[in-house]
Formats: structure tokens, sequence, C-alpha cells
């Protein structure tokens, strides 16, 4: 038995301001730093940065 599941992108729900702000801290509180590195260019994706 096989489950599809649809792929899940981030910067679909980085829509604003303030929800970014709390995802980049949210990351930037994790001690892997690539953590943080990846967050940021989710963001960037979005055009925010």
């Amino acid at each position: 038995m096989t489950t599809d599941f649809a792929t899940f992108n981030v910067a679909d729900y980085l829509d604003n301001d303030e929800v970014i702000a709390e995802y980049l801290t949210a990351a930037a509180e994790d001690e892997n730093t690539d953590v943080l590195l990846s967050a940021l260019a989710e963001v960037a994706k979005c055009g925010f940065l």
C-alpha cells in the first residue's frame, strides 16, 4: 500500500511580514545554522528579501 502526499512548499505560506519574521526568528533559534540559511532561501523565493 502506498500513500501519495502533496509537496509542501513553505513559501506558499509566507505571505506577510509578521509571518516571515516569526519564521525567521524560529529558524534563528535553532542551533543548526543550516536551518536559518534554508529559511532565508525560502523567504527569498517569496520576493520579500
